[in-house]
C-alpha cells in the first residue's frame, strides 16, 4: 500500500531528473522522509513540554491558593473577663 504523501514527495523530486536510477530515488526519499519525521518529532515534543508547563504553573497558582489554611466563617468574639 503506498503512502500518498509519499508518491508526492516522489513526483516533486522526479521533475527533470528521469535519467536517475530508482535506488538513488529510493535513498533520496529516505532522507527526505527522515527529515520529516524528526521535525514532527520534534514538534510533538514541543507541544507536550508546552502543555506540560502550562499544567505545572496552574497547579503551582493553584497550589498557592491553599497553602494557608482559611475560615470560611469569622472568628466568634473572644470573651471579656471584666465583670459587668
Amino acid at each position: 500500500m503506498e503512502d500518498p504523501i509519499e508518491q508526492r514527495l516522489r513526483e516533486l523530486m522526479r521533475g527533470d531528473q528521469t535519467a536517475d536510477s530508482e535506488q538513488v530515488e529510493d535513498e533520496r526519499m529516505e532522507r527526505v522522509l527522515h527529515r520529516v519525521h524528526i521535525r514532527g518529532g520534534i514538534a510533538d515534543l514541543v507541544g507536550l513540554f508546552a502543555r506540560w508547563g502550562w499544567v505545572v504553573s496552574e497547579g503551582t497558582a493553584r497550589g498557592l491558593r491553599h497553602a494557608r489554611p482559611t475560615r470560611r466563617s469569622p472568628l466568634p468574639p473572644a470573651p471579656t473577663d471584666s465583670p459587668q
